[in-house]
């Protein structure tokens, strides 16, 4: 699978760097280092430097961001990284990501989304994957799991998806969605925790475990904009449907709701608020890494990615996005957000539970650089009930 991944990875870079370097010759180029210095509950404190290449066209639009960046921990080591963004249209982005630490982690990654796909009627996304992640932890199932139960393990995993949303109506959108992952479960690197398979040896998926799931949906969608929005609402209702018969390791049904709500005023403020709930149903036992979770930058961003799993999950979040800044910068119109933000989440065993009842509760701020029309770079500082935690990346929480 590793050797796929970097055979499929290296034919993309190999395909770029023929056809990418003439434009990118023309276009005007800014450059901006960063330190980096990031405390994670599963990884722990990191620290690094992140150079930040900018192209940008006559009209100052980001074409492309070279983004490479050396960090260190105490777990993974030396890890470099090495990404390229690239932003063809307003519709159009790709992502190609490589990572590999000295010890276990890597991460091979291309991304691609086309959101006026033939003819505009169609919505076009993939993500092709491979990864090793040796911090990962499992503290049990249920929302009370205790954190004297922490375990830890590598999650090894390869992971293609496919997604298509075909346009009924502006705003009104069917969804399909073809996944297959591969997952096995390694000894990790934290060698003060111990191994899932000691601490918790009856969970089921410690062999690992192949799934294959196509997804039905039906979008509804009256953002004014997908990467930057400031005003309408998002739906997601989906149904994936896992069968043995595909080659899955079990059988399995999993449905989902998803709501977001924008709402401008004053100019400078948007109240972003956005809300998911999700039902696991199988009569197998379901391996711990397909059931559902509470936990990390995109739910509970005061606890690590995954902290509390069971078979059903419900989240909601509430920010306010404050422009507080606005200038050229590095050759760029950018702005400065602060949003301070509250997520609540849980998980919960039963369907007829109620997904409200015992809700854990993080507060925090969120510092974002924007550079419109599309890109948006985070730093988000939670606090939650075991301690802060502080995330990175690209893009909008939601």
């Amino acid at each position: 699978m590793r050797a796929l991944a970097a055979s499929m990875m290296a034919g993309l870079l190999i395909v770029l760097g023929l056809f990418i370097p003439a434009r990118v010759c023309a276009l005007e180029k800014s450059f901006i280092p960063l330190p980096e210095i990031l405390t994670d509950p599963n990884e722990g404190n990191t620290y690094g430097a992140l150079s930040v290449v900018l192209f940008l066209d006559e009209n100052k639009i980001i074409k492309y961001i070279l983004a490479p960046d050396v960090r260190y921990n105490k777990i993974t080591g030396v890890f470099p990284a090495f990404r390229l963004f690239g932003f063809p249209s307003l519709d159009q982005k790709w992502s190609i990501v490589l990572r590999k630490s000295q010890h276990i982690d890597e991460d091979y990654e291309f991304v691609y989304e086309d959101n006026s796909f033939w003819q505009d009627r169609l919505r076009l996304s993939a993500d092709l994957e491979f990864g090793q992640d040796s911090t990962e932890r499992f503290f049990g199932f249920g929302n009370g799991s205790s954190e004297q139960d922490e375990s830890n393990y590598t999650a090894r995993e390869g992971v293609g998806i496919v997604r298509l949303n075909y346009r009924l109506q502006p705003t009104l959108e069917l969804t399909y969605q073809s996944r297959v992952r591969v997952f096995r479960v390694r000894k990790g690197g934290v060698d003060s925790f111990p191994f899932i398979g000691t601490e918790h040896p009856d969970t089921p998926g410690l062999g690992g475990a192949t799934i294959v799931g196509q997804e039905i949906g039906l979008l509804y969608d009256s953002r004014d904009d997908t990467n930057i929005p400031r005003e309408g609402g998002f739906g997601l209702f989906t149904a994936e449907f896992i069968p043995r018969l595909l080659g899955s390791s079990f059988s399995a049904i999993k449905y989902a709701a998803e709501v977001r709500k924008f709402i401008p005023f004053r100019e400078r403020f948007v109240l972003a608020m956005h809300s998911r709930i999700n039902y696991l149903q199988s009569n197998d036992e379901v391996p711990f890494f397909e059931q559902n979770d509470v936990g990390g930058r995109r739910s509970l961003r005061g606890f690590g990615s995954g902290r509390f799993v069971d078979r059903n999950s419900f989240f909601a979040s509430a920010e306010l996005r404050t422009r507080v800044y606005s200038r050229q910068i590095f050759g760029v119109n950018a702005e400065l957000e602060l949003a301070p933000f509250f997520d609540f989440g849980q998980v919960f065993q039963s369907s007829r539970s109620s997904p409200f009842n015992d809700l854990h509760a993080v507060g925090g701020l969120g510092f974002r650089g924007v550079v419109r029309p599309q890109v948006v770079g985070f730093v988000d500082l939670g606090l939650g009930e075991q301690g802060p935690a502080v995330f990175t990346g690209l893009e909008y929480p939601f």
